[in-house]
């Protein structure tokens, strides 16, 4: 008996498959790998990738997008989707971003009074990932883990400001705020931001992992008239100083202690 090839073997189409893989999810690994190089995909550009019929393309495009692989930016073109960012935030937990972050953020909201967020990118906006909740004082700011924070935030402002360098990949506008102000967070790793309707105030900055890719931010949140606006205030020097920490760890994951 002639043992068979084990090398790629052609589909019914041409479209040329690695022996033992399954077709439809050949292709879709396809359509992701085009889409990584690229900004969004549209039917023509799956279609010629996949060697198929628009009608064909149109079939993996619709059900991908079914199961949020990819959402759309506009009529026609499509972009990375919510269930890839959340794979992308369960990769993070592998890297301990989460763990290390939770020694830092109680020490920081110790020593400047407020509660202090870690938040990943959900692939529309920031989420809660750890919160410590300072009650410190009579009147503080409460957030629930797993909250979705809007366009406006100190944090989505650092995730856009620093969208080039970023583990996540963004849609257009994924953040309310001018070209200057992402300048200026760009300049000084911070971000600030009122809500004039909730009384409420952050000051946010970057997590980085070991690739200088950011992953995540660290924000303190808190009634405004308690929340200094400077962008070299003490609660933003506590927060770079936790940030660049919960980085090192990420690369030495034993080293403990006060730094």
């Amino acid at each position: 008996m002639t043992n068979p090839s084990r090398g790629s073997r052609p589909a019914a189409d041409g479209l040329e498959i690695a022996s033992g893989d399954i077709q439809v999810v050949a292709r879709v690994v396809q359509l992701l790998r085009l889409l990584a190089a690229n900004e969004t995909i549209d039917l023509v550009s799956a279609a010629e990738e996949l060697g198929v019929g628009k009608s064909t393309a149109h079939r993996y495009l619709a059900s991908m997008e079914n199961h949020s692989l990819l959402q759309r930016r506009d009529r026609n073109r499509y972009e990375f989707g919510v269930l890839l960012a959340e794979l992308g935030t369960m990769a993070l937990s592998r890297l301990g971003v989460t763990d290390l972050a939770g020694p830092v953020m109680e020490e920081i909201s110790v020593r400047v009074r407020h509660t202090v967020v870690l938040s990943v990118w959900n692939g529309q906006g920031p989420t809660v990932a750890r919160v410590h909740e300072d009650s410190s004082r009579t009147a503080h700011v409460s957030i629930a883990v797993g909250s979705r924070l809007g366009p406006s935030t100190a944090q989505a402002v650092v995730f856009w400001a620093f969208r080039g360098q970023s583990f996540y990949r963004f849609g257009a506008g994924a953040a309310d705020a001018t070209e200057e102000e992402l300048a200026e967070v760009r300049r000084t790793g911070i971000a600030v931001r009122a809500s004039r309707n909730e009384g409420v105030s952050a000051v946010a900055t970057p997590v980085r992992d070991p690739a200088g890719r950011v992953v995540a931010t660290l924000a303190v949140v808190g009634i405004s008239q308690f929340v200094p606006m400077e962008s070299d205030s003490p609660v933003a020097r506590a927060l770079l100083a936790g940030a660049e920490t919960i980085s090192r760890r990420m690369v030495s994951p034993l080293e403990g202690g006060s730094d």
